[in-house]
């Protein structure tokens, strides 16, 4: 057989191997993996680094190869975080972590349409799919446009549902933000991640099918577990 088709099929088992495996799994030792499909270490170890050139496996020194858990993709549509997780068969939940009243700033004020020094309502949330960490998000509310809401409620669901049901309210338009940052050690923590691990800022003010603006959003988003997808027309 030629080294080519070999090496191909060497590559085509790794890749049944990567998907019959946990997301997060350990795969065998190069050992047993070269008798596990007969060929020389070095050429194992060349399609180990092809493979984690391509995004699927992690190789960590001392410790072994894993399988990469694979990017959740994060659409540019107007989905709340609930739904899409839903959309991708997760289970999504919140931590709800602080919710504090304060008056609006005057840089908050503008992107919220309300006079500075109104009453707004900051809400802390730790998002997460199938119970890991997936986003750390603060959403920032004008109190006048929401009376009676109980910030509690948000640690339950869906940010948008709850508007639509307890106000007749639905999101119709949103002006989003994309950049890339790094996570502080205090946001990593809350994460599962390292110290100054790279993160999707996501900041997002929202606009109801009344015309009001109805929050002012700033999500951190694991970037080993997000990538975003535009698609567009010319």
């Amino acid at each position: 057989m030629d080294r080519g088709r070999k090496r191909e099929q060497l590559r085509q088992g790794l890749l049944q191997l990567i998907q019959q495996s946990a997301r997060g799994a350990q795969l065998p030792t190069e050992r047993m993996l070269s008798e596990q499909f007969n060929v020389a270490r070095e050429t194992l170890r060349r399609c180990l680094s092809d493979l984690e050139d391509e995004g699927l496996l992690q190789r960590k020194q001392g410790l072994g190869t894993f399988v990469v858990e694979q990017a959740i993709v994060k659409e540019a549509r107007l989905l709340s975080f609930s739904e899409e997780m839903r959309q991708r068969g997760l289970t999504p939940s919140s931590r709800l972590l602080s919710t504090t009243t304060l008056p609006a700033g005057a840089k908050l004020a503008q992107r919220l349409k309300i006079v500075p020094g109104t009453a707004v309502l900051e809400v802390r949330r730790l998002r997460l799919a199938d119970e890991e960490p997936m986003a750390l998000e603060t959403v920032y509310l004008a109190q006048s446009r929401l009376p009676g809401l109980d910030a509690s409620a948000l640690a339950q669901g869906s940010f948008y549902e709850l508007l639509e049901q307890q106000y007749g309210l639905q999101i119709q338009r949103a002006n989003q933000q994309i950049q890339a940052t790094v996570l502080n050690e205090a946001e990593a923590a809350l994460l599962g991640v390292a110290p100054f691990s790279p993160s999707l800022l996501v900041e997002r003010s929202t606009q109801s099918n009344k015309g009001e603006l109805i929050e002012y959003a700033k999500s951190l988003y694991r970037a080993d577990r997000y990538r975003l997808e535009i698609n567009v027309l010319r």
